[in-house]
């Protein structure tokens, strides 16, 4: 016991000896400076003023930063880690072509954690993608960055830590914290004493102390702790031992031991579940093929209609889910061995819910060709037909133990991200709601619904001829000071069809509620 002690106390003396000692080369002390720049670039014109051609080029600077890091410290790109870096670099471009707030954080979100397990898989050379991705996904995000999160505090400290420079720069902010309350003395007494020297420093202290600087320095205390997470999840991949590699063995082995509910018992579970769907298919088949048919049951609204279908959807599809995944990982009998029974129910569980998500498909469709598009319905749709992929994927799997289902799924889900972000979806919205007024099968256009949406459906309002130019050209285009707020493509193509327009203050006060504040 008392080795065993004594062993430990060595291991952390060694630890702590090691971190101290760590060297940082002059490129990574470089690098750790302009972290702490980007770091404040992309919280400002990530998450606070999204920017356009602005966020766009501070992703594409931080994506291929990352890779000519990882390159000086060894790294080679596979090709499988040189499609995901041009698929990141294609998705920082969605800031530029869209002015939709929704789709711009979905990229955002997207660019984050595809952008984590690129720099964890490019350091470790993946050839393809893993077999367990949410373990990868765990270090990428969350293990490696916080392991590593002090790491350029200390490349900071090793570039200025000892040199003359720094002595001073310490010398300088000891001298200004003893001089602070003097001058403050000194500045009231002054101001009390002359009238100019009140008025002067007054400016400069409304200048100094104004509602921007509280929010310059506000975002730049949030671009500290995200300068250190992005060099701590950069540095500590290219840093990182063959320890770190994920062993498929151990991983089957865990999942193994958490396989302990005879199968008997889920089978018994499941049973009367799905029962109670074919129960549920029969009495309602007519209510179900009607959405094929296109036709409005007998006492239903086309509102009540198409909600009751979305949400049998998503309660279904949540359900069977949950179901799906308890039976596959906690069944004592699975995985490789999974016997015919289980792969019968899961059949079943997936079949029910296909079934649900074409039939609620196909009474959106009525609905929408009923009261036209709307952000909803269109998002609705998108993961209707996403969820469907999903339960396909499941389905395939049961026959084809050996496919890789996460890397189909993530292929999949990007490219259905992909077409939802570089089709613009307000875009596709405003059109088919004026195509279909004006041929028609709309009663009445809801212009107000497309100003509310973003310049992405303004622009087709604007080239259609259906919307006032002078309030598309506020609503799109004109933000005060705001300029950033229309550096992309649709906001720049209304400016440069309508002009520039001379607003009254009247009409900047009438059309401010439809103001766009993504």
């Amino acid at each position: 016991m008392i080795d065993s002690a004594v062993t430990n106390v060595n291991e952390v003396n060694e630890s702590e000896v090691t971190h101290e000692t760590v060297k940082f080369t002059a490129a990574e002390k470089i690098y750790a400076f302009f972290i702490a720049v980007i770091a404040f670039l992309w919280v400002e014109f990530q998450i606070f003023n999204p920017a356009g051609f602005i966020t766009t080029a501070i992703n594409l600077v931080i994506i291929i930063s990352a890779i000519v890091f990882l390159k000086k410290n060894g790294c080679k790109l596979t090709l499988h880690n040189k499609v995901i870096a041009v698929v990141l670099c294609l998705f920082a471009f969605v800031f530029s072509i869209t002015d939709n707030g929704f789709i711009k954080f979905l990229a955002g979100v997207f660019l984050f954690g595809a952008g984590a397990y690129f720099v964890y898989s490019a350091a470790e050379g993946k050839k393809e993608m893993e077999r367990y991705l949410p373990v990868a996904m765990m270090k990428a995000i969350f293990e490696i960055p916080f392991t590593n999160f002090g790491a350029e505090v200390m490349a900071g400290k090793s570039a200025v830590g000892h040199s003359k420079a720094a002595g001073n720069i310490k010398h300088i902010i000891y001298g200004l914290i003893i001089t602070v309350p003097v001058t403050f003395i000194v500045a009231s007494l002054l101001m009390s004493a002359d009238k100019g020297m009140e008025e002067m420093l007054n400016r400069i202290f409304s200048n100094t102390f104004s509602e921007n600087s509280f929010e310059t320095f506000l975002h730049f205390m949030v671009s500290i702790p995200c300068g250190l997470y992005l060099y701590g999840m950069i540095y500590g991949n290219s840093k990182r031992s063959s320890l770190d590699v994920i062993d498929s063995g151990v991983c089957e082995y865990r999942l193994g031991e958490a396989r302990m509910i005879p199968n008997m018992i889920l089978y018994t579970a499941v049973t009367p579940i799905l029962i109670l769907y074919v129960m549920f298919f029969i009495s309602q088949a007519n209510y179900f093929l009607s959405a094929f048919a296109g036709s409005l049951p007998e006492g239903y609204t086309y509102s009540e209609y198409a909600r009751r279908g979305f949400f049998e959807l998503c309660a279904v599809t949540v359900i069977n889910l949950f179901i799906i995944v308890f039976i596959s990982f906690l069944s004592k009998k699975s995985g490789k061995y999974k016997p015919a029974a289980l792969k019968v129910y899961t059949l079943a569980l997936c079949i029910s819910t296909i079934i649900l998500i074409v039939v609620a498909i196909s009474k959106m469709v009525m609905y929408i060709s009923e009261y036209g598009l709307t952000r909803l319905r269109f998002y609705t749709m998108w993961f209707m037909i996403l969820c469907g992929f999903v339960f396909l994927l499941i389905i395939v799997k049961q026959f084809r133990y050996e496919m890789k289902f996460a890397a189909w799924f993530s292929g999949i889900f990007t490219v259905m991200l992909g077409i939802l972000c570089f089709c613009s979806p307000d875009y596709v919205i405003a059109k088919y709601n004026i195509d279909m007024y004006k041929a028609g099968y709309l009663d009445e256009l809801d212009a107000d619904e497309i100003y509310d949406m973003s310049a992405d459906a303004v622009l087709y309002g604007v080239q259609s001829g259906e919307l006032d130019a002078r309030k598309a050209y506020y609503v799109s285009v004109y933000h005060d000071d705001e300029f950033i707020e229309y550096l992309n493509i649709p906001a720049l193509i209304i400016r440069e069809e309508l002009g520039e327009i001379e607003l009254t203050e009247n009409e900047k006060a009438s059309y401010h509620r439809l103001k766009h504040f993504f």
